[in-house]
């Protein structure tokens, strides 16, 4: 499988979720947006993995959000897709990681008038992919509360959240919720969720 391939480096950070009954963060008092990054907006095709799907596993994990916070939702998407055979796109990623490639997007997504910003990511080889480099690069998410947000197949957060904190020195980043792809769809990811997001501890 494409992720389990992808992500071959262990990490050891995890995202904890609280018992049921933990008082819900207030969303209502925050301006909320779920910034996703998903293989299957930015590649040409390909091979069956998906299937059928038009939602992947970290679009998923965005849409839970947006339906469980009222957030609105951008999807990043490189100018150049990664293209339809297997090994060229792991082997693509790693070597982006390995440059410290800035791709390309199509937009940037406006966040100036958010003060809370889910960032959600498949853990590709340990770290985000590179687009959300390109899009930290711009200071959009400067002053703002970053909640990460990623799937994964046996990496957790690999070392995503350092890197997060290298890139986002201005940001304040809280802790984020982490689930296995493969079964990302199962009916108590929903109830996870929402734990996850009882636990919050928004600033005021």
């Amino acid at each position: 499988m494409f992720f389990k391939k992808l992500l071959m480096a262990a990490g050891l950070v995890a995202a904890t979720v609280t018992a049921v009954g933990a008082q819900a963060a207030d969303f209502s008092q925050h301006k909320t947006a779920v910034v996703f990054y998903s293989l299957i907006h930015n590649r040409e095709g390909g091979d069956d993995y998906y299937g059928d799907r038009t939602v992947g596993n970290t679009e998923h994990l965005a849409d839970l959000v947006v339906t469980m916070t009222g957030a609105d939702k951008f999807s990043l998407e490189q100018v150049e897709p990664y293209g339809n055979d297997y090994d060229a796109v792991v082997d693509k990623a790693r070597s982006e990681q390995e440059q410290n490639v800035r791709p390309k997007l199509k937009s940037i997504p406006d966040l100036s008038s958010y003060d809370v910003v889910f960032v959600a990511y498949p853990c590709w080889w340990g770290s985000y992919p590179m687009a959300f480099a390109t899009l930290f690069d711009t200071g959009a998410l400067n002053g703002k509360v970053v909640i990460p947000l990623t799937t994964h197949e046996g990496s957790r957060w690999g070392h995503s959240i350092q890197d997060l904190q290298a890139a986002l020195p201005q940001s304040t980043i809280l802790e984020g919720y982490q689930h296995r792809g493969r079964s990302v769809f199962d009916e108590d990811v929903k109830t996870e969720m929402q734990e996850f997001l009882q636990d919050l501890e928004l600033p005021q």
